[in-house]
């Protein structure tokens, strides 16, 4: 499921300002700082995981060359492919972020998807800005 959801990530990356226009109301930023990703809702209400999985978070991919996590996204994240991570983060209450850093390596893109509580089961997708 990972695997498909990171290869569908990296498909959409192309369509990344259509989908923007999809979903204009989406205040949620993916930014980058170096070798990190910041991933901050600022609301309208919690970003999370599949509703329909317990215990599935908000996931995050990310693509880079020869990128060696931290400790912290040591346990959000394993490699999908020599290029990609796969992140499972835990949900974003309104106001919070979540920020996934490496320490070595060339960070190329990166991009997030989950659902809030109030789309129902509409899923919502960020690009890195």
């Amino acid at each position: 499921m990972t695997r498909l959801l990171a290869a569908l990530l990296v498909l959409l990356t192309a369509c990344a300002p259509l989908v923007q226009v999809a979903q204009p109301d989406e205040r949620a930023t993916l930014t980058r700082a170096g070798l990190s990703v910041t991933l901050t809702n600022p609301g309208p209400d919690a970003l999370t995981g599949d509703p329909s999985r317990a215990g599935d978070g908000v996931a995050l991919t990310v693509q880079g060359v020869g990128l060696v996590p931290d400790a912290q996204a040591a346990q959000w994240c394993r490699a999908a492919t020599s290029t990609s991570w796969a992140c499972t983060l835990p949900d974003l209450p309104v106001g919070t972020s979540r920020r996934v850093t490496f320490t070595a390596g060339t960070l190329l893109d990166a991009a997030a998807f989950g659902y809030r509580p109030s789309l129902g089961a509409r899923p919502v997708l960020i690009w890195l800005q």
